[in-house]
């Protein structure tokens, strides 16, 4: 058996390795036994190459390049033809989406780390084209981790669902109906689920057919019922209720605690298009005083104290009730009272951002990929996609080569920890941290 790898010599960049791109094979001969009663036994290949023609080496350097260094597979394919590999398209793009369960096992086990061990979380979401149809890659992570998720929409039962992954079962419990009777659900069907209280179903196919089985059609009703369920089981699993969610204040995103983002809270004072003197003045008072009101919570984050919070929530208000001649002023200041809680959540725990910068530029990854590429094609390369942007930025975050990650995976060292366990330390100091970052 011959089997392509990468070979050469290796050397100290920027703390990392990388390798010198020339090709070589490796011909493997495995012994061949016959026992006394005429049983065979053979020898078996290593198991970092088995079921592959290409070594681990060349394995890890294409999905660095692709998914760390953004190479189009069309690229790709052509530098490694230009190096001497034998590879086909197709098989290029097995070695990108296929056989990955492993890595999607450890993507997976960023979000459940992260929903129990964070502080709070902070989300974004983008669109993200698949199959030709629109779609959306939604972000979940905080200073510790990074989690990406593509979906076919974007409500908010489709976020809960996304925090819902890691589980499969589903609970109708008494979370479920607090959720239904704070989102107004009909009398007639909070009746109807209150008899099945406690009831678990294995999995959203059997959720579905509960509400086939009652009668509930109308797609609005499903969906809140859905949103319910999916709460509660929330909850069931371990989940916080109280845990901070952070954003741009889209609706989608609305569970659990909610922070704002003073960024975008300040735009619709900053979008007014002034007609005259008076109002130019108008909207650059508010501004400034806006401004001054972020100014100041950033001083209450670097030194909390309960004098200083009682201050930020009068100045807040005074803004909010300032008296102006502009009808358009006047309703981005309505809009900006009725976010008071969210835009004021960091009094009440100071560790909690101010903005979504970091959503922000986390999700960036797939916007770029967008415009590259304008999307996936098959199920395993949005999945692939989305488990090695979560797997790079993670590393990026620890500041562990994801370069040697990935080399340290496919030769099978595993020297390098679970990056989940990257997580508790970040939250909890308490990882030895007894590894090399280089191989």
């Amino acid at each position: 058996m011959k089997l392509c790898i990468l070979t050469g010599s290796k050397r100290n960049c920027f703390g990392g390795v990388y390798t010198e791109l020339f090709t070589g094979s490796i011909q493997y001969e495995l012994e061949h036994w016959v026992t006394p009663d005429g049983d065979s036994i053979y020898g078996r290949l290593p198991e970092s190459v088995q079921g592959y023609h290409f070594g681990p080496e060349l394995r890890s350097y294409v999905l660095h390049q692709h998914h760390a260094c953004g190479v189009t597979e069309q690229q790709l394919l052509e530098s490694l033809w230009d190096r001497g590999v034998s590879i086909s398209a197709g098989e290029l793009s097995n070695l990108l989406t296929l056989n990955h369960d492993d890595f999607h096992a450890e993507k997976d086990d960023l979000l459940t780390t992260g929903l129990f061990h964070c502080p709070y979380l902070q989300v974004d979401d983008t669109g993200a084209r698949h199959q030709g149809q629109n779609g959306y890659c939604t972000f979940i992570g905080s200073p510790e981790f990074a989690w990406f998720g593509s979906t076919e929409s974007k409500s908010r039962e489709n976020f809960l669902s996304l925090l819902h992954r890691p589980w499969t079962t589903l609970v109708l419990n008494e979370h479920a109906m607090s959720y239904l009777e704070d989102h107004n659900c009909p009398a007639k069907w909070r009746k109807v689920f209150q008899e099945c209280l406690c009831v678990h179903f294995f999995n959203r196919e059997s959720w579905d057919a509960f509400l086939d089985d009652c009668g509930l059609t109308k797609p609005r009703l499903r969906q809140k019922a859905s949103e319910a369920m999916l709460y509660g089981s929330l909850l069931s699993h371990g989940v916080r209720s109280d845990l901070p969610i952070h954003s741009d204040g889209a609706g989608q995103f609305d569970v659990f605690i909610r922070s704002g983002c003073w960024l975008h809270a300040g735009r619709p004072i900053e979008r007014v298009i002034p007609v005259n003197k008076e109002q130019v003045e108008e909207q650059y008072q508010l501004l400034c005083r806006f401004w001054d009101l972020y100014r100041e919570l950033k001083a209450f984050k670097a030194a909390p104290d309960d004098k200083r919070a009682s201050s930020v929530r009068q100045h807040f208000r005074q803004l909010v009730q300032t008296r102006v001649e502009c009808s358009e002023l006047r309703e981005a200041l309505s809009n900006l009272a009725v976010k008071e809680p969210e835009l004021l959540a960091v009094l009440d725990d100071p560790n909690l951002p101010l903005h979504n910068n970091l959503s922000e530029s986390q999700i960036r990854e797939h916007v770029k990929r967008r415009k590259i590429s304008g999307g996936t094609r098959s199920e395993a390369g949005r999945q692939a996609r989305d488990t090695f942007a979560s797997l790079k930025k993670m590393c990026r975050l620890h500041e562990i080569s994801f370069w040697s990650y990935l080399r340290d995976r496919l030769n099978g060292y595993n020297v390098i920890p679970r990056l989940s366990e990257f997580i508790k330390k970040a939250v909890y100091g308490d990882m030895d941290e007894g590894f090399t970052n280089t191989f």
